[in-house]
């Protein structure tokens, strides 16, 4: 399914029917919504996995590779790679699964090993491990410690996402049998909006009397 689908899906729920061209709740505004549903979905995945399995993990559904992301100069022997998004805060570093390095010729290293905010504090002080690049994310970027020219090579970086958020023809990776706990958010958030009183009138008070 498409997220244009998932949307027009959602949207004659929320509207009962069509929607008009005046309609405030648009496509944009519940994609934007949909972001954060797509993270509680992931989440809702690696409890079940636990409940199931006894491990936590992330169904395959949920992930997106990205290709060729640029890699620029932070500091010495560190390397800044802009994430596509801010990665769901599953486990310690499980919302970036794999990230590696490729040149002009095609080849790929290694996947990077992944830090946690504690182990990053005493990483610098171990020994380099042999054909091995580690990393982290903070936030929007992931940084790669290494003594290699990083900058000379792009990123191909596998992570939790529901797909590109800025192309409503993509597909929506999401299992559909997550969809019931996306739309139970979206409806809360979206409905919500939808009920406000509308203040029509132009009296410089934003507060909504009724009497």
């Amino acid at each position: 399914m498409t997220r244009a689908e998932f949307i027009e899906r959602h949207s004659r729920q929320i509207y009962g029917g069509f929607v008009t061209d005046d309609a405030s709740i648009g496509y944009n505004l519940i994609n934007y919504w949909l972001q954060d549903a797509i993270g509680i979905a992931a989440k809702q995945c690696y409890k079940d996995a636990i409940q199931l399995d006894g491990i936590g993990y992330v169904n395959n559904s949920f992930y997106s590779t990205f290709k060729g992301l640029p890699v620029s100069k932070d500091e010495n022997f560190l390397w800044k790679v802009t994430l596509p998004q801010i990665p769901v805060g599953i486990g310690m570093t499980e919302g970036v699964n794999e990230m590696v390095f490729k040149d002009s010729d095609e080849n790929i290293s290694f996947p990077v090993i992944w830090l946690s905010e504690n182990q990053k504090a005493y990483a610098r002080k171990m020994r380099p491990i042999p054909n091995t690049i580690m990393a982290y994310t903070e936030g929007t970027y992931a940084y790669a410690i290494s003594t290699i020219i990083l900058s000379t090579y792009t990123v191909n970086i596998t992570m939790i996402s529901g797909g590109d958020s800025t192309d409503l023809d993509s597909v929506l990776n999401v299992p559909p049998d997550y969809f019931p706990i996306m739309v139970d958010y979206l409806q809360k958030q979206l409905i919500l909006e939808r009920n406000q009183p509308v203040d029509a009138q132009n009296d410089g008070l934003d507060a909504i009397k009724t009497t």
